[in-house]
């Protein structure tokens, strides 16, 4: 008999992230949340109003982008000790957005006069994608199961969210 976790038996973590840009109308601060998923249950969650404010909605998921990739290496890192103990391979996790302008501007590690303003504290995720160490890459809001952690939804989108993390 063994314990089984998950509806699958993919070794990747996943992370789904969201940002709702100036919804607070006390002091215009972002939320953002993420799920991560491994095995196709849920093992990391978090919704939290952010301590900066921003100036349009691609730098709200930029930063919440940006935030997560500290859970996501730490999540890497725990799951590679332990597969690399079972002489598995533990494959780059890849972390879904649904702001496709976002993940342009963390691939593009260019300078851009637009974007001086952003603290270099968020900017070590455009290390973390040029190094390979994380991946990034678009998803539709409809199936970003990091929705209802950021923003109120009907009852039937959180049931459906919630069984696509597993829960």
């Amino acid at each position: 008999m063994q314990l089984t976790f998950g509806s699958n038996n993919s070794t990747e973590v996943e992370g789904y992230i969201d940002s709702v840009y100036a919804t607070n109308t006390d002091n215009c601060k972002l939320t953002s949340g993420y799920v991560f998923t491994y095995g196709g249950g849920a093992i990391s969650s978090r919704s939290k109003l952010q301590e900066c404010t921003t100036l349009s909605t691609t730098e709200a998921e930029y930063i919440a982008t940006s935030d997560t990739s500290k859970e996501v290496v730490w999540l890497h890192g725990l799951l590679a000790n332990f597969l690399t103990k079972r002489r598995l391979d533990c494959p780059t996790p890849t972390i879904y957005c649904d702001s496709q302008s976002a993940i342009h501007l963390i691939q593009n590690p260019i300078y851009d006069a637009k974007t001086k303003h952003i603290e270099v504290l968020f900017h070590h995720i455009r290390e973390l994608v040029t190094e390979k160490k994380l991946d990034v890459r678009k998803i539709d809001t409809e199936v970003n199961i990091a929705n209802c952690l950021t923003k109120p939804l009907p009852k039937q989108c959180i049931g459906a969210l919630r069984t696509m993390m597993g829960l």
